[in-house]
């Protein structure tokens, strides 16, 4: 793995106090070698604002007016709310964006108050399964405006680039919608993972999108580079102490893509706003896919004949959406993620791997 340098500390009550800057490729976008040998060898590629920040302004407007009805946040403070570090601004001290402590500070790490997403009511799951269980969550992941960013073409073009022409998003689109920390209470992305057991298929792709404006006190997510060349570990909590992750200040159009292999983590919300992004997955269409993740988490017959991918009814006539690739084989995701990962197309994968056993319990 390259050596990019060590950016400075990070702000109190963030996890990992020593971090580095995320590497930007966006002047890679339209090499397929470079993206291919960067993401080889440091297990992820970020991009700044690959995509239009109106794009996924309009996404994140229409989740969190779903949020919003169903009691998640507080519409009604959305105009009002000041911005971060301004006068009326209620975060603790460990939660003020410092620029000088964290990588990628900058004049741009001011919140606009219409990215601020206010906790309202009871407190709500932490964790995407229990939140499937609520109309509205499942209301705003089913929104035109989030599903559509799977779809644009800047981001669509990087991943087949990377893994083939053919190469799609699993109709079966994450939300995640976090709250700040309690005193004691771990969210479960929090702990480092890697997901290729979200789906078992090798060399499967994450793009996770942050929705808003998330600088250091929201939290985001952080990767360890070159991690996926080495063998599967357990997960566990990121470690204050931990060394060589990188992260960034995240801002509407960023794309942080990472590999199956790659360790991830979140880092804690200690400000006093939700953080909201979204996770899309992508593989090549020569693979079988996991048939939960495109037919939707009770893989639903079509009362004539064969499988019904998950949306496609609800969105099939927008003009920007692709069904997955014809003839794509399924199978079930407890068969895929079961077996050892298979050789990559990218790297050597460590041969650790071929003693994979598949977590007993998710961590997110």
């Amino acid at each position: 793995m390259t050596d990019r340098g060590t950016g400075p500390a990070g702000p109190r009550g963030v996890t990992v106090v020593d971090v580095r800057e995320l590497v930007d490729s966006i002047a890679l976008q339209a090499d397929q070698a470079g993206l291919r040998r960067r993401l080889a060898e440091d297990g992820y590629l970020f991009f700044r604002r690959l995509l239009r920040p109106a794009d996924v302004q309009a996404a994140y407007d229409g989740v969190h007016a779903e949020l919003s009805l169903g009691g998640w946040t507080d519409l009604s403070r959305l105009d009002g709310g000041p911005a971060s570090g301004e006068p009326g601004h209620t975060g603790h001290d460990h939660g003020r964006h410092d620029h000088r402590a964290w990588p990628g500070g900058g004049a741009s790490g001011r919140w606009r108050p219409r990215d601020w997403a206010a906790p309202a009511g009871s407190r709500r799951p932490v964790g995407v399964r229990e939140a499937l269980a609520d109309p509205s969550f499942r209301a705003a992941l089913a929104s035109r405006g989030l599903n559509r960013l799977a779809y644009l073409a800047p981001l669509r073009d990087v991943i087949r680039r990377i893994l083939g022409t053919g190469a799609f998003s699993y109709p079966v689109k994450v939300l995640r919608v976090v709250y700040p920390e309690r005193r004691g209470e771990v969210t479960k992305g929090r702990y480092v993972h890697r997901d290729y057991a979200v789906s078992g298929v090798q060399d499967m792709l994450t793009t996770w999108l942050p929705l808003m404006d998330i600088p250091p006190q929201l939290g985001g997510l952080a990767v360890l580079p070159g991690s996926h060349l080495g063998p599967p570990t357990r997960p566990r909590l990121l470690a204050a102490d931990a060394h060589g992750w990188a992260t960034t200040e995240y801002r509407p159009g960023d794309v942080l893509l990472f590999h199956c292999l790659t360790a991830h983590a979140a880092l804690p919300n200690h400000a006093d706003q939700v953080r909201i992004s979204a996770d899309f997955r992508w593989q090549a269409a020569d693979q079988a896919a996991p048939a939960e993740l495109v037919l939707g988490p009770a893989a639903v017959q079509a009362r004539r004949g064969g499988p019904v991918e998950l949306y496609s009814r609800l969105l099939g006539a927008e003009p920007w959406w692709e069904p997955v690739p014809s003839g794509l084989m399924l199978r079930p995701r407890a068969e895929l993620a079961g077996a050892p990962p298979a050789p990559s197309r990218l790297f050597s994968v460590h041969p650790g791997w071929q003693r994979w056993r598949a977590p007993a319990a998710a961590v997110h």
